[in-house]
């Protein structure tokens, strides 16, 4: 059970600051003013403290713990993630290694081919 009663009234609203642009643009930057727009400032409703009951808390505790339960299992996945990545690329790392690996020995089969029939076909036009 609550005691607590919402406020009755009128909400009071002020006429803004005006300082004249001559006077504005001697101020240092930041003591001039900034132009808050007013669906960005919070109300005085958001800014006033909440007193929960008992049983408002627990539920506020439990809802906190589940939070952190769930950020902590993303953390773990995003880990298991990023290791599983890392792992992938270092797999195709070494299959590339590879492939220029065999690749640069083909090049040199197929080079050493090309010069023994180079150098056969010089012997016999010499001939």
């Amino acid at each position: 059970m609550s005691f607590w009663q919402p406020i009755e009234g009128k909400q009071k609203r002020f006429n803004p600051l005006v300082i004249p642009k001559s006077l504005r643009a001697a101020l240092p930057f930041e003591s001039k003013p900034k132009d808050i727009p007013s669906w960005k400032r919070p109300l005085l409703e958001n800014r006033r403290a909440v007193v929960m009951e008992p049983h408002e808390r627990k539920v506020h505790t439990l809802v906190q713990h589940l939070q952190l339960i769930r950020n902590e299992k993303m953390k773990k996945r995003e880990l298991k993630v990023e290791q599983k990545r890392k792992e992938l690329e270092a797999e195709k790392a070494k299959d590339e290694q590879l492939t220029k690996k065999r690749q640069r020995e083909e090049r040199r089969e197929r080079y050493h081919e090309q010069d023994k029939l180079k150098k056969t076909i010089w012997r016999h036009s010499e001939a």
